[in-house]
């Protein structure tokens, strides 16, 4: 995998989505779930035939990947999921 960009302690906020579910009439409503702002290091890494959106947490157990089959989907879903301008990305030479 090559490293193609990347951006390094981008902060986002997990949590803080409200109860979806049902609940029966006149039940309590449960509180939103705890927020906790985390700073990602973000990369797009090219798997030769397409890409990984990676993330990453050094602090907090954060952390994952998706694949997709061209570079401007990745960023599309790093501006999506986590709010991303192109603007910020760091290109890997």
């Amino acid at each position: 995998m090559t490293i193609v960009k990347q951006i390094l302690g981008h902060h986002v906020t997990f949590g803080g989505e409200s109860h979806s579910g049902w609940l029966p009439e006149n039940a309590a409503v449960r509180k939103p779930t705890p927020t906790q702002d985390v700073a990602l290091d973000i990369t797009i890494e090219s798997s030769g035939d397409g890409y990984l959106l990676c993330w990453s947490s050094p602090d907090n157990p954060f952390g994952s990947d998706l694949w997709f089959e061209t570079l401007t989907d990745a960023e599309q879903a790093a501006t999506e999921k986590f709010g991303v301008a192109i603007s910020q990305w760091q290109t890997i030479a």
